[in-house]
């Protein structure tokens, strides 16, 4: 199990997650002295990282950024292994995103500035999750299994300059990543490692029930994925939002204000914002 032959033979894809997680914690460390900023979402997948870590005995802090729409499941789980890896030593923070003013941003007091999210126009991430470890060198458990794009725009190493696609520099080598960081002229920006990136689903499985790691309860419930409610990129975000009635109505009455703000302004969408409920419609079905 995590095992994987090769050309050369057999090799461990535990030990090699852990060997690249060892390999960049120096550098971690001299870009801030906390180490790693560990990237816990509450998925499978940043519950297998938050492990590793603990075996490559590095430096580092996880943390969660609370967006306003995790799962209440997904919440619970958060302060339990925050409770969890604080009485271990670790720390453990919760992020809750801001505006200028200290006034805590939210998908609710978001909409109806923004619309509501979709595929093509996903403003929500960056908005509500990823906005933290600017001039850290963070990690994340992003996978190249988990999507056609991901296989193509996501590496094990990158070097984030403006979190825009065309200025991200994106390293499948240890040797480059080892040359690029030691470079005089090496910016602030955010640095990304992704330690599982060749992993597949099979193999965090292995990798939890092998090392009996806690992992998010909705999994047990028949979830695929533990994101928001009512993600985009979710295939299952009209029913979510059926099994979630209060986050469908607050995703309403968002809408509702972005409609409404529209129809002010003089603006319309291709006919689609006549009226809250086609707009919400349209995209509760998009």
């Amino acid at each position: 199990m995590l095992k994987e032959k090769t050309l050369f033979g057999t090799v461990d894809k535990v030990a090699i997650a852990v060997e690249r997680i060892k390999t960049f914690a120096p550098m971690a460390s001299n870009i801030n002295p906390a180490g790693y900023y560990v990237c816990i979402s509450g998925g499978k997948d940043s519950s297998v990282i938050q492990a590793l870590c603990m075996m490559a005995e590095v430096k580092c802090e996880f943390v969660h950024n609370h967006t306003s729409v995790d799962h209440p499941e997904t919440v619970l789980f958060i302060r339990r292994e925050k409770e969890r890896m604080e009485k271990l030593g670790y720390i453990f923070r919760v992020e809750v995103p801001r505006f200028s003013n200290g006034k805590q941003k939210t998908m609710w007091n978001l909409i109806p500035k923004r619309g509501l999210p979709t595929m093509m126009f996903r403003w929500c991430c960056h908005e509500l999750k990823e906005y933290g470890g600017i001039g850290r060198y963070c990690m994340t458990g992003i996978r190249w299994e988990e999507s056609t794009n991901r296989s193509k725009n996501r590496a094990l190493h990158e070097i984030d300059y403006k979190n825009k696609k065309e200025e991200k520099i994106i390293l499948n080598n240890d040797n480059d990543m080892v040359r690029r960081l030691n470079e005089s002229c090496v910016p602030k920006r955010k640095f990304v490692l992704n330690p599982i990136i060749d992993w597949t689903e099979a193999d965090v499985w292995d990798f939890i029930k092998i090392f009996n790691i806690p992992y998010n309860p909705l999994y047990n419930a028949g979830q695929k994925r533990v994101g928001c409610i009512g993600c985009p990129m979710s295939t299952n975000k009209k029913s979510e939002l059926e099994n979630n009635p209060k986050y469908k109505d607050a995703y309403f009455r968002g809408g509702e204000k972005w409609v409404k703000h529209r129809i002010e302004r003089g603006l319309d969408h291709a006919g689609v914002m006549r009226s809250a409920e086609s707009y919400f419609d349209w995209w509760i079905n998009i």
